[in-house]
């Protein structure tokens, strides 16, 4: 019978040695088929079900495109049931989140059912040098349930603090005249959660596209250009009413 000459097999020999090569091969190749067909059909399950629950909420399923939402997750005011959610993104040292907080304070006071006011930590860190550890003393604040009276006295005193080298000493003392515990308050400000809280906002921020302050959401809309405090109040006080 006739010999290979390259390697002194005969043909009989090389064939077997290829097909066991062969089916060598395939098993391998076989596990990593069916384990792309398992994560294929899983993934069509995933998607599937996505379509149907966003579907039975009267939704479109999402997409890479779309934009996410702005949850009303975060300290608030007003009614906790409310249909109309007004949610802003704001920052301690800034003086136009300070005239801000009241025009809030006025739809809120019409408003006292119907409609849920949200404050979401947006410190504009590098322009506003202690931007970050006052919202750090309100989320501290906040652990003693004091978020809003410390944020009152942080935008309420905003010029003794701004521009110093040391706020937390202004910080500790409204923390003080809040009745807090002292040693909690301070450990709270420096502590990871507190940041990592004000981080997950500011990050929910800037996916939906927020880079000033304040700017404020209805119903998840960002309101844009507006040029009037009436203004503000009628798109606020026609949501209130059409949830109604």
């Amino acid at each position: 019978m006739a010999k290979n000459h390259n390697s002194g097999k005969s043909d009989l020999e090389v064939r077997a040695q290829m097909n066991e090569e062969g089916r060598s091969m395939i098993k391998p190749l076989s596990v990593l088929a069916a384990l792309v067909i398992v994560a294929l059909s899983t993934a069509f399950l995933l998607t599937h079900r996505g379509e149907q629950a966003a579907s039975a909420q009267g939704n479109p399923p999402a997409t890479l495109n779309s934009k996410p939402v702005v949850t009303s997750e975060g300290w608030f005011r007003g009614d906790p049931g409310a249909k109309t959610i007004l949610v802003e993104f704001g920052d301690f040292q800034c003086p136009s989140c300070a005239l801000a907080r009241l025009k809030v304070a006025e739809v809120l006071k019409k408003h006292d059912k119907g409609l849920k006011v949200v404050f979401k930590q947006y410190p504009m860190k590098n322009v506003h040098r202690n931007a970050m550890l006052a919202a750090e003393a309100a989320e501290a604040a906040g652990r003693q349930a004091k978020f809003w009276e410390m944020s009152e006295l942080l935008f309420s005193r905003q010029a003794e603090w701004t521009n110093v080298p040391d706020a937390m000493t202004f910080f500790t003392k409204y923390a003080a005249e809040l009745q807090l515990n002292l040693d909690k308050f301070r450990s709270d400000v420096t502590d990871n959660e507190t940041r990592n809280k004000i981080y997950r906002d500011m990050l929910e921020g800037q996916l939906a596209s927020v880079h000033s302050v304040p700017t404020f959401f209805l119903n998840g809309s960002m309101l844009e250009n507006i040029k009037s405090e009436a203004e503000f109040q009628g798109l606020v006080d026609k949501a209130v009413q059409s949830a109604q």
